[in-house]
């Protein structure tokens, strides 16, 4: 069975779809089968940072509820062979309950070696949904003190709701906001946390603009760079942080 993973954070704004896709193609193109979730319902972005929005017909809300088969509401990405994606419905929450997700994406692992589950905003029910079924959460921060606060609340609750292990990934990081003296030092981040460091993704423009586009991101960006490590250690290998 694969891995399931889930991308979570308190806060909103903190780029975690940006982290599931730069994750996803990264472990796709070292060769690896990947399915991604997106429970965000109502606010939806994989599948316009994947490029699938024009093929959506069924979603993960028609999927939960019984209306089609899992297999009608994936869609494939363009960029990527071993590439999916399961979009959130655009409206309304989510008709399941956490042992539907679980069913749901223990099921999916057996055909996909990730599955990366985007999680929504908050600490809500769709929280929960998101979290249940991962193995791995990985918690994503950026390095200003309300995400830092909520990045520690959301690696508690994971653990509260059975999930093995929790790693931290600190987003748009910029070493020029630390030289200034506005952002805390990436130490402070990880105190602040109480989670163990996996990836420093840095701040970049072009992640952004291809995100925009549903454009796969250019793979000889610094961001690019820490994706494909940050891929490489969850695959087991040992690879140090990136220079910022």
């Amino acid at each position: 069975m694969g891995k399931i993973l889930v991308v979570t954070s308190g806060k909103g704004g903190s780029g975690k779809s940006t982290i599931a896709a730069g994750l996803g193609y990264a472990l796709v193109q070292r060769g690896k089968s990947v399915l991604l979730i997106d429970t965000d319902a109502g606010l939806r972005s994989l599948d316009l940072i994947l490029g699938t929005s024009a093929n959506t017909v069924y979603d993960l809300g028609d999927v939960l509820e019984g209306s089609c088969e899992p297999y009608r509401a994936i869609q494939h990405v363009s960029y990527g062979e071993k590439f999916d994606l399961i979009p959130a419905p655009q409206t309304g929450n989510l008709p399941a309950r956490p042992e539907d997700m679980v069913v749901l994406c223990r099921g999916l692992a057996q055909y996909y070696e990730y599955v990366i589950v985007d999680s929504p905003a908050g600490f809500g029910e769709g929280f929960r949904l998101a979290a249940t079924a991962a193995q791995l959460a990985l918690v994503v921060a950026t390095p200003d003190p309300v995400c830092i606060r909520t990045a520690e609340r959301a690696g508690r609750l994971v653990r509260s709701y059975g999930v093995e292990h929790s790693l931290l990934v600190i987003n748009r990081y910029r070493p020029s906001l630390l030289q200034m003296g506005v952002v805390p030092d990436l130490d402070a981040v990880i105190d602040g946390t109480g989670l163990r460091l996996a990836a420093v993704i840095p701040d970049d423009d072009l992640v952004q603009l291809s995100a925009s586009k549903g454009e796969p991101f250019c793979e000889k960006t610094p961001a690019a760079t820490a994706f494909c490590n940050l891929a490489s250690r969850l695959e087991g290998f040992e690879v140090p942080l990136m220079k910022l």
